[in-house]
């Protein structure tokens, strides 16, 4: 999400920007950084990040290794219905609590 984490390393390539959302719960993992699991009837706020076609793909690359094995890119359909790709948790939650909306760093609140 621009002004985050790894907004730095998005933010030369992002063509378009808009907010979004997908179904799926959102929890505070207590690292500083959230874990999504598109699993539940939650409904996760979010970005929807556009990217050239050209760069996408080394893009994604790239964040496949900052995101490590915790995560995978998992494709969805936002509530718009808008086909997009997101970064799943796939690792075990026990111990993460459960949000409501989007996540905010203990910095945000």
């Amino acid at each position: 999400m621009p002004g985050r984490l790894r907004w730095p390393q998005l933010a030369d390539v992002v063509a378009e920007r808009r907010p979004g959302a997908v179904a799926g719960t959102l929890y505070d993992t207590g690292h500083g950084y959230p874990a999504l699991v598109l699993a539940g009837a939650g409904r996760v706020e979010g970005w929807l990040l556009g990217m050239a076609p050209a760069v996408a793909a080394a893009v994604m690359a790239a964040l496949d290794e900052v995101e490590g094995p915790s995560y995978r890119q998992a494709p969805v359909t936002t509530a718009d219905g808008t086909p997009a790709v997101t970064y799943e948790w796939i690792d075990p939650v026990a111990g993460f609590v459960p949000l409501v909306g989007r996540w905010e760093s203990e910095d945000e609140r």
